[in-house]
């Protein structure tokens, strides 16, 4: 029950909150409001006589009020005279003449309405109408003990015979008549009263009758050119125009928005501050001179007419200049690129830039590994013909590039041996293998993390100089070569198995 009441609500609400006047023009109307049951007056002299005490009708201490919001009404003008409407009555209402509870009562249905007023005037305050309906009630009887007796035991209403005891159903043809009082022209207040009986039922335990009162409103005028009004008050329905003009337009010959009434250029256009007369605009700057404080010279509006400056002379002018004193170009917003480690590579281009580097490095310092590499040329590490022992002269060498790598205590290095062309190519790849384990074990006698070393011989794979050239000049293939690994280059190298 509940949750039916909240649905009437909630539905007349909506329908309220779209509501803007019920006639030809103006055909839509809905209420809500309460209503009242009289069982009492359909029978006052016993059952089965309907309209017996029709006077009881008016006696207002039997009527039973249900709450407000339990009557809607949504009625749809079909003419002059005629409206059609569904309305809807729901609560719990007793029946006071076979001593019933309150028990849960919905009737709802269509009904035709005659308009009575529309003899005289259809927009009349005083619009009264007769209605006839057909209608579902819902009414149960669950406190009621079927068949009813008097005080001898004798039957007096089975209604319909024991096996229909109970039935809720209902088919009603409620009539009566109503009136509407309209306050505004769209708000009104609606009173009606209804004679409702059950035709089709052999008892009248249902019968009643039935009083309301709701609040009106009606809606569903056109207003064509949504000038705010309505086509039957419009003199010009397709068009918007004022109220004053009974809703035609002004004529506005420069359509500056000035009515010529109004405008002193009426054939130019102009702003409404200046009677519809253009301000002069001397710069064509698009900022007129009254608010221009360079109306000789072009500027933007957000400088008030005048040009933005570029103190620094670098073509970004100052508004969007970060470094309006310094030149800088426009891709860093005006301001000099930076070089924080002053090595000639400004740091947009640097990969080290807090490192002095070198150019052909991207900025960053020599790597260590190329720098090792440079300590072993062949006239600082030298070793004995055909052999893989070091000369002692190499010693100072091995220092160099054992300090280097123990100051890069992260980085992993492949020491790489390499031969000339001349001789086999399996013992110079053995030699070769041989000469990078020697340089291993040298360095890691020198303090060098054993972690960090591998080491590979490749033969004669990288010799450029001819079999047929001198040693001397073969002696720049025959060195090693140290390269930095990442840890999966790493994973990838096998220590030399050559014995140190």
């Amino acid at each position: 029950m509940k949750r039916v009441k909240l649905s009437i609500a909630a539905l007349a609400i909506f329908f309220a909150g779209a509501l803007t006047a019920q006639t030809t023009s103006d055909p839509w109307l809905v209420g809500i409001g309460a209503h009242a049951e009289n069982f009492k007056a359909v029978d006052a002299d016993g059952f089965g006589k309907s309209l017996s005490n029709f006077k009881g009708a008016f006696t207002a201490n039997d009527y039973n009020l249900s709450p407000p919001w339990t009557k809607l009404t949504v009625a749809r003008n079909l003419m002059k005279f005629l409206v059609i409407d569904w309305q809807t009555t729901i609560g719990n209402v007793p029946n006071d003449r076979i001593g019933m509870d309150k028990e849960f009562f919905l009737m709802t249905g269509l009904g035709l309405q005659f308009k009575i007023a529309a003899l005289w005037n259809e927009n009349s305050w005083f619009d009264p109408y007769i209605r006839l309906g057909a209608s579902y009630l819902r009414h149960d009887y669950g406190s009621v003990v079927f068949p009813l007796t008097d005080t001898n035991d004798k039957v007096i209403e089975s209604y319909n015979g024991d096996s229909n005891s109970n039935r809720a159903n209902h088919f009603m043809v409620p009539g009566g008549i109503g009136a509407n009082f309209w306050f505004t022209e769209n708000i009104g207040l609606n009173v009606q009263g209804d004679y409702v009986p059950t035709p089709g039922d052999k008892s009248d335990i249902a019968n009643f009758w039935q009083a309301s009162a709701s609040i009106m409103i009606r809606f569903g005028s056109k207003d064509s050119d949504g000038d705010g009004i309505k086509d039957n008050k419009d003199r010009c329905p397709n068009v918007p125009g004022p109220k004053e003009n009974f809703g035609c337009p002004w004529p506005d010959t420069d359509g500056d928005g000035v009515l010529d009434k109004d405008d002193k250029c009426p054939d130019v256009a102009g702003p409404v501050e200046n009677f519809g007369c253009p301000w002069p605009d001397t710069d064509g700057d698009g900022v007129i001179d009254i608010y221009d404080k360079c109306p000789d010279v072009a500027g933007p509006k957000e400088n008030d007419g005048c040009p933005w400056p570029d103190t620094d002379g670098d073509g970004v002018t100052d508004n969007i200049d970060r470094c309006p004193n310094v030149p800088g170009p426009a891709e860093n917003f005006g301001c000099p690129w930076p070089d924080r480690d002053g090595d000639g590579i400004l740091d947009k281009d640097d990969k080290c830039p807090d490192q002095f580097g070198l150019k052909e490095y991207d900025g960053c310092p020599k790597p260590v590994a190329v720098q090792v590499t440079e300590v072993f040329k062949e006239e600082n590490l030298l070793f004995d013909l055909g052999k893989s022992t070091i000369r002692p002269s190499s010693s100072a060498a091995l220092d160099d590039a054992a300090a280097l790598i123990k100051a890069a205590p992260t980085e992993k290095f492949l020491i790489q041996g390499e031969t000339d062309k001349k001789g086999n190519d399996a013992t110079n790849l053995k030699l070769s293998q041989a000469r990078a384990a020697a340089v291993v074990a040298a360095l890691e006698k020198r303090g060098v993390n054993t972690d960090q070393l591998k080491s590979i011989g490749v033969g004669s794979a990288n010799a450029v100089i001819p079999v047929t050239a001198s040693d001397a000049e073969r002696q720049q293939d025959r060195k090693v070569v140290v390269k930095s690994l990442t840890d999966e280059e790493w994973a990838t190298y096998k220590k030399s198995d050559v014995k140190k």
